[in-house]
């Protein structure tokens, strides 16, 4: 595990919980899953073995919070430039299921392959792609009833 896995972990559980804290304490708890597996399993791919180890500690912590009530606080250092709106995304957070959210944020902010997250999963490539599409349409429907003023209203242009 190096630096970009280390990375992936934090990104995961704060785009997952928009708790600055518990995504601390979440990624803590997947390192060592993951030093575990690789430990196991050395040729297993680094992106694997986060999509592994971040859905297993999900699945121990998503009924303890509530979904889109944001929990980031200044000392922590998970500043969030003041040009950035994480608006949307909490509404995403608060109406995508546990299975559309965590395979956008593994597709798409980590950026890791539908191979990977199948393997790790243990899911067919089709359903993690069946998954993504059911998020983009709820992402699409939130976008289409955006307000006027905002990114839609300028895609028009």
């Amino acid at each position: 595990m190096d630096e970009i896995d280390i990375r992936a972990l934090a990104l995961f559980f704060f785009f997952a919980l928009l708790d600055d804290r518990k995504a601390i304490e979440c990624s803590v708890l997947s390192m060592q899953i993951c030093q575990d597996r690789k430990k196991r399993n050395p040729d297993l791919k680094n992106s694997v073995a986060v999509v592994y180890a971040t859905s297993k500690i999900w699945d121990r912590v998503n009924l303890k919070f509530q979904r889109g009530l944001p929990n980031s606080s200044m000392e922590s250092g998970w500043l969030v430039p003041a040009d950035v709106d994480l608006g949307p995304w909490r509404e995403f957070q608060k109406n995508a299921t546990n299975d559309e959210l965590l395979s956008v944020i593994w597709s798409k902010i980590l950026n890791y392959s539908d191979q990977d997250i199948s393997e790790a999963l243990g899911l067919t490539v089709g359903t993690v792609r069946y998954r993504l599409a059911r998020a983009y349409r709820k992402l699409g429907g939130m976008t289409n009833q955006a307000p006027r003023g905002t990114i839609r209203e300028k895609q028009d242009v």
